[in-house]
């Protein structure tokens, strides 16, 4: 059985050598404020569903196949845009076309990274949202 999709997603991106590491500036869940465990520069890898399953074969007996769509949050330090608009675009990149074990596809539903504006405490955001495919 595959890892759930934000694990996946987020194991994924800690490998890609863009500078994430799970548990210290990578996190599987929501969008968390900065704190003594959380950085400012931080990313958010969290599941947000997808379509019902698919049953692959008659008479339900094969796996179903399912998509699931997992939303990556990219928050820069405060006044760092450029900087945190380089790490969205590289996490999009590692996350198109990734390979994420026991996963068949992964793909990226935007061509660019979505600029989500400001947070409340002056840090810029980006989204990128992965549509992950696997059979289970």
């Amino acid at each position: 059985m595959a890892a759930p999709p934000d694990e996946a997603v987020a194991t994924a991106l800690a490998a890609a050598a863009i500078g994430l590491t799970l548990g210290a500036n990578l996190f599987r869940g929501p969008v968390r404020p900065p704190s003594a465990g959380v950085p400012h520069k931080a990313v958010f890898a969290l599941a947000t569903g997808g379509p019902a399953p698919l049953v692959h074969t008659q008479g339900g007996a094969g796996p179903d196949v399912k998509r699931a769509s997992v939303q990556v949050r990219v928050r820069s330090d405060v006044d760092g845009f450029s900087v945190g608009h380089a790490l969205a675009r590289s996490a999009w990149s590692a996350l198109q076309r990734a390979t994420l074990a026991g996963y068949m596809a992964a793909t990226c539903r935007e061509s660019e990274p979505v600029y989500l504006g400001m947070d409340a405490t002056e840090h810029h955001e980006w989204s990128v949202n992965v549509e992950t495919l696997r059979e289970e």
